[in-house]
Order: C-alpha cells, then structure tokens, then sequence
C-alpha cells in the first residue's frame, strides 16, 4: 500500500471516527481533555465556568486532526477565580472561544508543547498582583523539552493594571537555555495596559536575557496595539532571528524594543503617537538588525523613546546578558518619519553609564520630516555611520541635526500628501526612483505593494497598486465568530478568504498551500525567505469561488524557514513553511 493512501485512510478514519463531546461542569472538563481522540472537539457550556485551579491538559491531536476545545458560544463561557489551562507536553489542541476573568492565574500555559493554537478568547485577568497572562515556555525540571510552532491569534488582551505581560515567549532553562521556536503572534487587540511600570510590563516580551543567544524565529504580525503604557518596552525582543511586521501601535507610550539578541527583523508596522506624552518607535540594541518599511508620525518621545532611538551601549560582547549589548552593523532603509516631536536619536549615554556607541550603521533611503526639534540628535558620535540618499525637510524651529556630505542627505519637500495620519508619496515627489543601494529584501513597500527597479525614497512606493497592508483598527483584529454567518453556501463554497496551512509541513519535496475565496478575484501566491525576500511567485491568476490548491516544489534553495503569503481581495495572509532538504 502507498504512503499517500495509507495517509488518506487514516485521515478517513479519523473523520468517521471524531465526536462532539459537550460538557457542563470543571470535572467532565477536565476528564474530557485527555481522554478526547484526534479530531474530537470538546464544547463547553455558556455561562460562568470555575474549573477550581488548573485544567492540566497532556494529550495530543495529529496534524490532519487537532482537538478542538471550544466555547458553546463564541465568548459565551467565562472563566472565572483560580481556572486556567496546563498544556504538558501536548500538541495539535486548539483553545477557542473562552473569556478569562480568572484572577492572578496565568489563564494558560505551554510547557514543551507544540502545535497549540490560542484564539478567538478574550483575556481580562482580575490582578492584585504581577503575573503573566499567556506563556509559552519548557519544563523547569527538564531542560531538553521544548516548545515550538503554536499559534496565538485573533485575541483580546484588556485592562492589565499589574506587572507582568499579556504574552511571554520563554524557553528551557539552564543548561539549555534555548528559547520556543517558531511562535505566531498574529491578529490580537493589546490594549489598556495601565499604568507605567518601571520594568516587567511588557505587553508582549520574547524570551529572556540567558535565552538571548539563542534563535527565537518567532513572528509577530498584524497586531494593534492601543494605549499599550505600562512598560517603556511595549514589545521586548530578547531572542534572536525573528520578524516583527505589519502591526499598529497607537498612543502607546515606549517602543517596539530589540532588547538582546541579533538579527531581527522589524518592517511594515504603523506607529500612531497622536502626539501623547512618551510615544516612542523603535529602539535597538545588538548585532545585525534589519529595519524597514516602517512609518512613525504624531510621536512625542525622546531619548529612550524617540521615533528610532540608538542609545550608546554599556557592553559589546560576552556572557552578562543582563548589560546593554552595543548596535553593530544595524540597517536603517526605506523609513518614513512625518510630524514627530523629535526623529533619530543617537548615542544618549544614560549619564554617563553607557560609553560605546553605535557602530557600522546604515541609515539609508529614509524620509524625515519635522517642524519642533531638530530631525536627527547626536549625543554621541557614532563609529564609522554610514548616510547614503535620504530626504530630510525640516521646517519651524527644526533643523537637519547632523553634519553630510552630498549625497548622504537630500534637503527638500518630499511632497507628501496625507490622508488623516497616513502621509504617501504625492505624484511630482523628489523621491520617486531616487533611492540607492541594493536592499534585495526590500522587493515591497509598507502598502505590500511592489516596488519597480528603480526604488522610492520612504516607505511608500508610488503605485497604483492594491493596498493590502493598511494601518488596523479594531475591526481588523480579536475574535472572529464564524457561527454567525453561513460556512458554507448551497454549493459548500467558503463564505470568506481563508488559508490553510500547507501540508505536509514540514516536507522536503513538495507542499500543497491550500486558501478559499468567495467571490471570483485575483490571487497571488508568493514565498518569502526568512528576511523577507521574494523567492518565487508560485501562482497569480483569476481563480473562481471556491476552494483552490496550489503545489511549491523548491528548486535551488537551502533548508530552513520560509513563508508563503497569499494575496485576495486587498487582503493578504502569510504563514510559516519549512523545507527540510
């Protein structure tokens, strides 16, 4: 018998074979979870739910089968008092559904687990004292088990009022120390996270100081987050290798800080300062960063919190990952920065404490634009920074801030005509095809539109492209209740745009991406290598309602982690892939 037979009799049996169980009380709860089968779905009555401590969950789903543990009605059932769920070494279970109004409980959490998807829940923990809401992590007593591949997405994270995060990426702990591999974070609404904290209230944080060198690949994407206040790191990075893009950060007093750790990469995101006290952009730290394609407006912090802040650094390699690792050789292109109080910022020492300052740096194709402050602020001159073709229009009190040769800074109206707080290029704009430099990674803009061989200064590509990266509002992200639309019409067509995840995953020959539409459109099917990189456009022609498949047989490329992205309808959905040779 062949492979792919024995697979789908598999898949037949487990379809034939999967129940709906519905439970009414924490006991039938807890014996449900690890006595369901692959593709069992537990249902969980409405109402308010005390499952009296933890649901300790150690079962397992398959790939084709995942358990499904859901809410009768999409946040109809409320967890409440000291109920939370312990996933132990589990995998392919999805959590959907629920509100967790659990207090000083983390309301769930993964230890060596892999596969597990966390959405559609709505997560307001009643607190009276620091704890993190959702964690993903190891066991303490056994550094080899680890997490890796789960998925949050599609949540709401509300009214933190303690220290601690709404999401914390960990990993394994000594000897080990590697942090989970290959989370998604994508979807959520983070919002009202008050008030400041001096440290320890990050909305979201990825891993820890000991885990830093170790690769994280955790990406997190199409994201809002709102009056996010309580940490001067709204997002802290401290893994390395992974990719923050396409989120909205609004009104949220910090940055989206690269902590620790190398070579993550941070492009397409909307910062939304609305001209708040302390609203800050991107602040760096470590080796090898790549950031582009991003765009800042209405932000009024300074010196930790400026739109792109580069602080000196009180170390420059070793072992205490505690210090502030200098910036090496970070790449600083394809920015766009409009009406902020102040702009770039570099080498603020912390009195005195921090004496290395950034080093081999590329500030390259950006667009600065201000009226207040001057537009960069150099406190410490950094080491051998290079400026090639940007466009700096300083007005009012502003100034340029820093010294050029020809070349390096273009001082002119880039001419850009706004749209509420969203600034693009106008027709007769100096910077269309001016850019310089070879950004192959750069192949877009922060539309995900595509850029022509001869680049725009600034994030925007002028184009009359579809847009289908846009700022997010509160529409765009949170729960999703499919049980108020028809799935499926007469003719069992999808009522929606959707994705699957590709199978097999990971494979090392060929892989099926599967997506639904409900209308006849345009799509196109691209992979992405890890950095963003367009490797091969798979697919892009008018298909009609329904439920299409398409194959990618790699050819010419290494193993590792890539992504596809599938674009209908001015929407667009990636997700992860991995090619394993």
């Amino acid at each position: 018998m062949s492979k792919l037979v024995l697979i789908c009799l598999l898949v037949i049996s487990f379809l034939l074979t999967a129940q709906t169980i519905f439970v009414q009380n924490d006991e039938q709860l807890k014996s449900a979870v690890n006595s369901a089968s692959p593709g069992d779905t537990i249902v969980v009555r409405s109402g308010q739910f005390d499952t009296d401590g933890s649901v300790t969950i150690r079962n397992n789903g398959t790939i084709d089968a995942p358990i499904v543990i859901k809410a009768e009605n999409l946040n109809g059932t409320e967890l409440i008092n000291e109920s939370y769920f312990d996933f132990r070494k589990c995998s392919y279970i999805e959590l959907n559904g629920f509100i967790f109004s659990s207090q000083d409980v983390t309301a769930v959490k993964l230890q060596a687990s892999h596969h597990i998807r966390i959405t559609n829940n709505i997560f307001r923990i009643q607190e009276t004292e620091s704890v993190k809401w959702v964690l993903i992590g190891g066991i303490w007593d056994d550094p080899n088990a680890l997490s890796h591949d789960n998925k949050i997405d599609h949540n709401i994270f509300e009214n933190k009022t303690y220290p601690g995060n709404f999401i914390t990426i960990d990993g394994s702990p000594d000897p080990v120390y590697q942090s989970s591999q290959r989370d998604t974070i994508e979807y959520n609404y983070f919002r009202n996270n008050d008030p400041r904290a001096e440290n320890e209230k990050e909305s979201i944080r990825i891993g820890w100081s000991e885990l830093s060198p170790s690769s994280g690949y955790t990406v997190v994407q199409y994201n809002l987050f709102e009056d996010c206040n309580g940490d001067p790191e709204i997002i802290s990075v401290k893994t390395c290798d992974n990719i923050i893009r396409y989120n909205t950060f609004r009104r949220s007093k910090g940055t989206l800080c690269l902590r620790h750790g190398d070579r993550t990469v941070v492009n397409g995101n909307f910062f939304f300062g609305e001209e708040v006290a302390g609203t800050g952009g991107i602040r760096v730290y470590g080796d090898d960063h790549i950031i582009y394609n991003n765009f800042f407006t209405g932000l009024a912090g300074s010196v930790w919190d400026a739109p792109i802040t580069l602080t000196n650094g009180d170390y420059d390699g070793g072992s205490n990952y505690s210090k502030h690792f200098r910036i090496n050789r970070a790449i600083i292109v394809f920015n766009t920065l409009v009406n902020n109080t102040n702009g770039i910022e570099i080498g603020y020492t912390n009195n005195g404490k921090y004496s290395k300052p950034p080093r081999d740096v590329v500030f390259a194709n950006n667009i600065v634009c201000g009226s207040e402050n001057d537009l960069v602020k150099i406190i410490t001159s950094p080491v051998n920074m290079e400026w090639n073709s940007n466009i700096f229009f300083a007005e009012g009190t502003a100034g340029i801030g820093v010294n050029y040769q020809s070349g390096e800074i273009i001082e002119i109206d880039p001419e850009l005509e706004g749209s509420g707080n969203l600034w693009r290029l106008g027709e007769g704009s100096p910077a269309i095809d001016s850019a310089t430099g070879d950004y192959e990674y750069v192949s877009g803009d922060i539309d995900c539109q595509m850029r022509n061989n001869l680049n725009d200064i600034g994030a925007d590509e002028y184009s009359s492209d579809a847009v289908t990266n846009k700022p997010l509002t509160s529409d765009d992200v949170g729960p999703v209740d499919e049980t108020t639309v028809s799935v499926k019409s007469k003719n069992h067509l999808p009522y929606r745009f959707t994705v699957k995840n590709n199978y097999p995953n990971p494979f090392n020959g060929v892989t099926n991406i599967s997506f639904s539409i409900s209308a006849q459109m345009p799509v196109k099917v691209v992979i992405h290598d890890f950095i963003g990189r367009e490797i091969e456009v798979i697919s892009e022609k008018v298909y009609e309602k329904g439920e299409h498949s398409v194959r990618w047989t790699p050819r010419n490329v290494s193993s590792g982690v890539y992504f596809y992205t599938v674009h209908a309808g001015g929407k667009l959905i990636t997700n992860k892939i991995i090619y394993l040779k």
